[in-house]
């Protein structure tokens, strides 16, 4: 099925090695699902309403620690109108945006994300940061008006804690150009650790879904069960769904 094919059937597209497949049945987030992020979930709706409103919008970062739904709040923008599709493409898989930004132009009836997840660790060194540059700003490639890109990293400046200079030929060029491809990006989006109380929130609300009582003796087990983990969203969703698996209370 061709590219423009798939847009008009399909909510969501994946580019996997190269050939963009049809999404049948997308995994989207109810908004009100997303708790401890408030002022993120915030931010991002009122940029992709504006991408929506035809009104001007930024490309988007969304940096920060593992687990705190950064990729799931993208695709929960989904909810907020049926003219909005989502392309997921691998970091590897970029060039492709040069193909989709010209079938763009064609497709003025529908508004698109692209989602670009963990920018963290780029295996091919320069070539995503050179493609992503290009097409977020200064290409001969004019951007189509109905395209925002969407990216996630676990690192702000996309480098590691420790940037390794064994490990590059030209360690410093190779700093400069992570720091200019994250400057291209108007909006970046921080996201941290949760509290104990946004973690307990999301346990309360993933519990609600399940139909799970939260008393006293599931709160300290959901606390003990993040000490070992860490307190976020996915630590949440993960111990709510060991704690029904079981169908008795967790050790």
């Amino acid at each position: 099925m061709e590219l423009l094919e798939l847009f008009k059937n399909h909510r969501a597209v994946a580019v996997l090695n190269g050939k963009p497949i049809g999404v049948k049945r997308v995994n989207i987030p109810p908004l009100e699902d997303f708790v401890g992020v408030e002022r993120q979930k915030e931010l991002l709706v009122k940029n992709t309403l504006a991408l929506l409103e035809e009104r001007p919008f930024n490309d988007v970062l969304l940096w920060g620690k593992r687990g705190t739904g950064k990729s799931s709040l993208v695709r929960a923008m989904l909810n907020l109108s049926p003219k909005l599709k989502l392309l997921q493409v691998d970091k590897e898989e970029v060039g492709f945006l040069i193909e989709f930004f010209n079938l763009a132009w064609e497709l003025t009836e529908f508004k698109f994300i692209v989602l670009v997840d963990d920018l963290s660790v780029l295996t091919e060194e320069g070539k995503t940061i050179r493609i992503l540059k290009t097409l977020l700003e200064g290409s001969v490639f004019e951007r189509p008006p109905n395209v925002a890109i969407y990216a996630t990293s676990n690192r702000r400046n996309l480098t590691p804690e420790t940037f390794l200079e064994r490990d590059y030929k030209f360690p410093r060029e190779e700093l400069e150009e992570r720091l200019s491809l994250v400057d291209r990006f108007g909006l970046k989006i921080g996201f941290t650790n949760f509290s104990p109380d946004d973690y307990l929130l999301a346990v309360k609300l993933y519990c609600k879904k399940l139909g799970i009582n939260f008393d006293e003796k599931v709160r300290e087990k959901a606390l003990a069960y993040a000490r070992e983990k860490d307190f976020s969203g996915r630590s949440a969703y993960q111990f709510v769904r060991f704690y029904a698996s079981l169908q008795i209370n967790p050790p």
